[in-house]
Formats: structure tokens, C-alpha cells, sequence
């Protein structure tokens, strides 16, 4: 067995010098993968993949057959401060303290206080340095699955190497930092991703750290060192922590030159939750990581997923977590799936026990949509000069969401019934309406999914149940989603939608923030495929334009905001979006499957789009932190 390979991403052709160095030696070889263009000497062609994705592709191609695996960045120039060459330098440094992890002192280039101190680099051999760059990382064999594959679940960028420094602490003291070699940076590309945007970086990182949090068992410790209660999800604060330690206990690296396996489990779980789904798949071989489930794991999923019952679906706590966990229990041949991973093939199987198929009927409304065409309007702009208003009201029902758009010759003149949420920036304006129009103009229903109204002067949350003795004062009933038993049907809509915080990037500077949630307008057309209708075709609803940047003109008709005022007024729409991704999603893999349902072409279109479906497969990657309903 050779002590060791060395590992390379590049665009086009290896550092030359580093081939030089490392191939075919008597010790060591050298591999690599491209991403622009193909390179008939490298392992893959890895266009459109993120500098994680690569990596992981080399951890999984790469021969198993060496005690330690160098990571190497294709533009880092080495240079030797003692009498080695740049070789002979590693060799010294694996044998003499066969570590864990090896790295090397930063030097020109590299974004670090330590790069410009000289005098600390020189007073020692090698030291302790928590939360190195990843640019140079030297894994022993025993680690590969430990720290591979990289997280790429929040983009594959600076936060996946956050990651990978955060699962060295077990490791510490064989976290070997030689001094006797330097790494200076050749190529300090400002183009690249991670240098574009800082605060997207930011975000990505805490979004990193508010999941595995959860799974480090030392938080007590790097929480001491938080200034107030928000800092301690503050990514950098974990560093700052081990940093300090290191450096004022003057931590010194140990040798332990009869180590044969790091991955010790007893010690590992003395810092870590090994539950969590990130450590899920330790057991799997890498490349089955970086593969899709096989068809016979997607037989033993859907199998699992046909037994869940609604009412398993209808529960305050995420039921995906213990179903996730079942379905995991038994996959055999793949690796193992996430919970957003669960709940995409349980929209997939279509299953009888979907929100849509599990009727909670209200007779009265039964009778009245039965056998209908229904048109669905909503507030999108791209109706306005579209004509569409005689082809809505030639359906035998209108359902439109809320009420205040004064342009039938676009969005028709008719409003059957009325979707509304119910909250205090929708619920008084509409009961204002209807006090004061004709009896004839009147909605023959109004609907509401939505479950919580108004925050009570006690702290309580009101329900939207509170407007049934008003709207039964004005002669019309109010259909909700509560069952006698005081459950709402909404929960399990909540969980098969499974809406997530996040936030989207599109540019530069420029991102859509979502809540965990999905719109009440989205609700309703589920609500209405629960019953025996004969067509829902839907208007002026494009999920916000599928969540693309944009002021309020491009998500509302003025006539929308005229009536509740801008986004971020009181009784505005709000300025964060709920999740649409997440709604996309389930309407392409629930809804869209429904002959009844009809979208607008321009909508159609748009969810069908290579751009959507990028975004989803990006979205369905994110974890969900609010495992309740409220």
C-alpha cells in the first residue's frame, strides 16, 4: 500500500508542478477531475458541479488502496521552509505522527490572520489549528467516510467546508499543522462563488451550523463565549471558540504512530448526535452515496408509503421524522433518504391517502359543487389585459381570493365563493365588504383553510373558527378545514406540502426570503379537489411569479393592493413570501396529476421549465427546522 495520493480539482489540465510531485511515485500518485472541458488523463468530466461535488466525486472514484487521501487545490504553490522537498516534506510529517488529518501552515494568498504571522509560524514544528482552509487537507483512510461526501445540501460552497473543520474536533490533537511547509494561494479567482457574495456565504453558513447544531454535544461550551442569545447560531462562533482554546492552551498536536482506524465511535459520539441524518449513511459506501436509490429501496419506500393513513399525516409534530426512520430501517441495497427525500416520493406514489383523496366533506357545499366547472381567481398580474373575464365567469362556479379586483373584462365579474385566511390583515376587510353589498351579490360560501386567525390579548392564538357566528349573521356559511374532535385536516396538507424557511438567491444582493408555510390560495385548491367536481381550472395564481424577485406589481393587480394596502403595510400583504417552492413542487407532483385540474398555459409552462425544476431539485436538498404546526 502507497502512504498516499493526492487528489485535484481543476478546470482543464493538474498543476503541473503537482504532477511533478506526486505521480506515479514510489509513495504516492496523483488523480484529478475536470469541470470545463474534458482531460483524457482525468478520472470524470464534472461539468455544471459545484467545487463540493467534485470533491466527493474524487473521494468516490479514487482506488481504495492507500493510508492517506491529499486533498489539494489545483492553483496552492507549496514551499518547503525546512531542508525536504515538497514530497519528502508530507512523508515526514505522516510518519512521525500518523494523524488523523494533516495540513499546512497558510502562507501568501490565503485568508487567514495566521498567513501574516510569521513569528508564530516559526516558533514551532507544528501545532494545533482548529478550522484550516480545505484547500489542503491530508484525510487518513479510516476518515473517508467520516468527512465524505461534503454536504452539498445548502449549494456545496463555504459552508461545506465549515462543515468538514466542525468533524475534525473530535480529532483535535491529530489535526497535525506542520509549520515546516507553507501553502501560498497562486490564484485568488474574485469571480468565483464564495467571493461574490458574503452575505449569501453568511447565510448559507448558519443555515450549515442551525442544522448540525442540534448533533454537537459541546455547544455548552462554545455557548459560554455568545454575547447574546442569536449569536450562538452564528457559524464563525464555533471557530472563534476552538481557535481560542488552541491557541491560549498552546495545544500541541500528538503523535500516535499505532493508530490504524480513527473512526472510534465511543469517542466520536462523545461530541456528536451520530441520529442526526447528516452521520445517516456512515455505514454506506460512498459512491452508493452519490448515487440515486435503487429500484429495489424505491419498492421497499413506496411500501412503507402505502401504509401511512391520514390521519398519520394529521398531527401537530412532523410524522416524516419516524417514517423517514422506518423506511431507513429497511433499505438495504442504497443510501439512506432524507426527510424532504420521503415526503417528494410520497407526493410522487399519489397514494389514496393524500389531502385531495381524503375527503372531510361539508354536505351543503358537497351539493353545491357538484358536477361543476369551477374557475379559480387569484390576484397574479399577468391577467390584467389578458380578456380572460367572460371565459371565468362561463364556469357554473367563481371561487376568488378575497375580493376587491374591480376589472371583470380580466378577471371576471362573479364571486360564488370566496377563499380567504381569515387573518387580521384579510379576515375585517372582507366581513367590512360583505356588510356592506346587496344580498344578491353575496358569496354563496365562504372557505378558509388556514387554521390560526388572531393573536387573543392572553398570549392564545384565536381560530378562524371566531367569524362563524358573524358570516352566519350575514347568511353564509363558512366551510373550514376543523373536524368535531377540535383537529384540523389542515396539519396533514401541512406536512404533505412540508414548506420550509429559506432563501433563495437569484443574483447578487438579490433573494426571496420564505416562510414555512404555503398559501391559503394554494390550500384551497386542494380544499376543492376534495370534492366531486367536474373541472378546476385556475387563474391569476403563478406562485408569485414562482418566487422571482420583484416589487408588488409584479405579485398583485394594483386593484389588490388598492383594497389591503403594499406588502409590509398592516393590513398588506406580507413581504415575505410563504414557501413556493415547496408549492410548486407538490401541485407539479400532486395536483398536475389530477384530470381535473386545469392551469393557465403561462403558468403551466413556467412550472414545467428546466429552471423550476433545477430550483426544486436544489429546494428538496434543505433541510426543514419547524417540525410543528404552529
Amino acid at each position: 500500500m502507497k502512504k498516499f495520493c493526492v487528489l485535484q480539482v481543476t478546470p482543464t489540465e493538474p498543476n503541473p508542478e503537482h504532477v511533478d510531485f506526486f505521480s506515479n511515485q514510489k509513495e504516492c500518485d496523483f488523480f484529478f477531475v475536470t469541470h470545463d472541458a474534458p482531460n483524457d488523463s482525468a478520472l470524470k468530466y464534472c461539468p455544471n458541479t459545484t467545487w463540493t461535488d467534485t470533491r466527493n466525486i474524487l473521494a468516490s472514484m479514487v482506488p481504495k488502496k492507500y493510508e492517506y487521501y491529499a486533498f489539494v487545490d489545483y492553483d496552492y504553490n507549496f514551499r518547503p521552509l525546512r531542508k525536504l522537498g515538497v514530497k519528502e516534506q508530507i512523508l515526514e510529517d505522516l510518519n512521525e505522527f500518523n494523524p488523523a488529518v494533516l495540513t499546512y501552515y497558510p502562507g501568501n494568498g490565503m485568508v487567514t490572520p495566521f498567513a501574516n504571522n510569521i513569528e508564530y509560524r516559526d516558533s514551532k514544528d507544528t501545532s494545533v489549528i482548529p478550522f484550516t482552509h480545505c484547500g489542503m487537507k491530508v484525510v487518513h483512510h479510516s476518515l473517508m467516510r467520516w468527512f465524505f461526501p461534503m454536504i452539498t445540501n445548502f449549494g456545496g460552497g463555504v459552508e461545506a467546508c465549515h462543515l468538514f473543520n466542525i468533524l475534525e474536533i473530535p480529532f483535535l490533537r491529530h489535526v497535525v499543522c506542520s509549520h515546516k511547509m507553507v501553502y501560498d494561494n497562486g490564484n485568488t479567482d474574485m469571480e468565483a462563488p464564495h467571493n461574490l457574495d458574503g452575505a449569501w456565504n453568511d447565510y448559507r453558513m448558519n443555515e450549515m451550523w442551525k442544522w448540525i447544531r442540534p448533533a454537537f454535544k459541546k455547544n455548552n461550551i462554545v455557548d459560554r463565549f455568545a454575547v447574546r442569545e442569536e449569536h450562538k447560531l452564528n457559524a464563525m462562533l464555533i471557530k472563534t471558540v476552538f481557535q481560542k482554546i488552541a491557541m491560549e492552551q498552546n495545544i500541541l498536536p500528538s503523535a500516535n504512530k499505532n493508530k490504524t482506524d480513527y473512526f472510534d465511535k465511543e469517542t466520536i459520539e462523545l461530541f456528536f448526535d451520530l441520529s442526526h441524518e447528516r452521520f445517516a449513511n456512515l455505514e454506506v459506501d460512498l459512491h452508493k452515496q452519490l448515487e440515486k436509490v435503487c429500484d429495489k429501496d424505491i419498492k421497499i419506500i413506496n411500501s412503507i408509503l402505502s401504509k401511512v393513513s391520514f390521519s398519520d399525516l394529521k398531527t401537530t409534530d412532523n410524522p416524516w421524522i419516524p417514517i423517514t426512520d422506518k423506511i431507513n430501517s429497511q433499505i438495504k441495497h442504497s443510501r439512506k433518504i432524507t426527510t424532504s427525500e420521503c415526503v417528494a416520493y410520497y407526493q410522487q406514489k399519489n397514494n389514496n391517502t393524500l389531502f385531495i383523496n381524503s375527503a372531510n366533506i361539508d354536505n351543503r357545499l358537497f351539493e353545491y359543487l357538484k358536477d361543476k366547472r369551477i374557475a379559480f381567481v387569484g390576484p397574479a398580474p399577468y391577467l390584467k389585459g389578458s380578456g380572460k373575464g367572460s371565459i371565468i365567469d362561463s364556469h357554473d362556479v367563481v371561487v376568488r381570493i378575497q375580493h376587491g379586483i374591480d376589472n371583470n373584462e380580466d378577471y371576471g365579474s362573479r364571486s360564488d365563493i370566496i377563499q380567504s385566511c381569515l387573518n387580521d390583515n384579510y379576515g375585517p376587510p372582507l366581513v367590512k365588504h360583505l356588510e356592506n353589498i346587496d344580498e344578491q351579490q353575496k358569496p354563496k360560501f365562504v372557505i378558509c383553510n388556514d387554521t390560526a386567525s388572531t393573536l387573543l390579548p392572553n398570549g392564545q392564538w384565536g381560530f378562524v373558527d371566531i367569524y362563524e357566528s358573524k358570516f352566519d349573521s350575514l347568511g353564509i356559511p363558512l366551510i373550514t378545514l376543523k373536524n368535531e374532535d377540535d383537529t384540523w385536516d389542515r396539519w396533514a396538507l401541512y406536512w404533505e406540502i412540508y414548506a420550509k424557511q429559506h432563501a433563495e438567491k437569484f443574483d447578487k444582493g438579490v433573494y426571496t426570503v420564505y416562510s414555512a408555510n404555503f398559501n391559503s390560495g394554494y390550500g384551497a385548491l386542494n380544499m376543492l379537489l376534495r370534492y366531486p367536481i367536474k373541472e378546476l381550472s385556475v387563474f391569476g395564481l403563478d406562485f408569485y411569479s414562482a418566487g422571482v424577485p420583484q416589487n408588488d406589481n409584479g405579485k398583485y393587480t394594483k386593484e389588490y393592493t388598492d383594497t389591503y394596502g403594499a406588502s409590509g403595510t398592516p393590513n398588506g400583504p406580507d413581504k415575505v413570501l410563504h414557501d413556493q417552492l415547496s408549492q410548486m413542487m407538490h401541485c407539479k407532483n400532486v395536483l398536475l396529476k389530477d384530470s381535473r385540474f386545469k392551469l393557465d398555459k403561462p403558468v403551466l409552462t413556467m412550472l414545467n421549465s428546466k429552471s423550476v425544476t433545477k430550483r426544486i431539485e436544489d429546494f428538496i436538498l434543505l433541510p426543514k427546522f419547524k417540525n410543528e404546526t404552529r
